[in-house]
């Protein structure tokens, strides 16, 4: 009976110590990503694209449907638990070639827990083109619903730091409003 106890125990603290060498070995080669802020005084760059937040606006519901018609078929009672938040970002071109762009990137709130995809205000805006030295204004909607962001922190919403994330490793770079 003493020799399975001793051979349970064995097996026990070989597969313990099998777990920790792999977890060690993954951390070793996937280190946690180093994160990169940039904010209207230090623009992103991405290949040529100058990337600088502009500005960062909570609306309700109700108040977003005066910029757009998007959500207009909402419910009032589900109106109520949502806000969307609208950035406004600036594109400029700063190589000598044509520059077509796709935007991709993902709202977070981090001190709410709170986080969503976004898209353009405008359907024209899904694919950017940019001729040499052109700038334009490119404003972005994030909804934020109960399933996004607990409807209890939507009045911390306003003072709370919102970023644009558009790449999480090796650097987690975003944008900061």
């Amino acid at each position: 009976m003493k020799f399975y106890k001793f051979l349970i125990t064995a097996a026990c603290i070989a597969i313990a110590a099998v777990c920790i060498a792999l977890i060690v070995r993954v951390n070793r080669a996937f280190p946690n990503a180093e994160e990169v802020s940039y904010t209207k005084d230090n623009p992103a760059d991405l290949d040529g694209l100058e990337i600088t937040p502009v500005n960062a606006k909570v609306y309700t519901l109700e108040d977003y449907s005066k910029i757009s018609d998007q959500y207009k078929n909402v419910s009032e009672e589900k109106a109520k638990n949502v806000r969307i938040i609208v950035m406004t970002v600036r594109l400029r071109n700063t190589t000598d070639q044509v520059i077509n762009y796709v935007p991709s990137f993902i709202c977070v709130v981090e001190e709410l827990n709170g986080s969503n995809g976004v898209q353009p205000v405008s359907n024209s805006m899904r694919r950017i083109t940019l001729d040499p030295g052109q700038t334009q204004e490119v404003r972005f909607q994030a909804y934020m619903g109960p399933n996004q962001l607990n409807p209890k922190k939507f009045s911390k919403l306003e003072s709370s730091t919102i970023t644009l994330v558009y790449s999480y490793y090796p650097l987690k770079k975003k944008l900061v409003f």
